[in-house]
């Protein structure tokens, strides 16, 4: 039978190789916490880059009806297909 002391070693030795339910715990919390945050900034991002695609939009429209572009210059940034 094992002794109090007996186990009081296994715990150690657990402990020093296995996680325990604790850190597991707190490990997820931050994992979750960081995500969160990650999908915060990529809906910002997202719609950052929503709007400056608009204004690109508008900015070369308004090169190309005003002729301040060439025909090359405008194929080729509709060739981009940057947005």
């Amino acid at each position: 039978m094992l002794e109090d002391n007996d186990i009081e070693k296994l715990k150690e030795a657990f402990t020093e190789v296995f996680v325990t339910k604790d850190e597991f715990l707190t490990g997820q919390d931050e994992i979750l916490t960081k995500l969160n945050i990650l999908l915060d900034e990529k809906t910002v991002g997202d719609d950052q880059n929503k709007r400056q695609k608009k204004v690109l939009e508008i900015h070369n429209a308004a090169l190309k009806n005003n002729k301040i572009l060439s025909q090359e210059q405008a194929s080729e940034i509709d060739g981009l297909r940057v947005f």
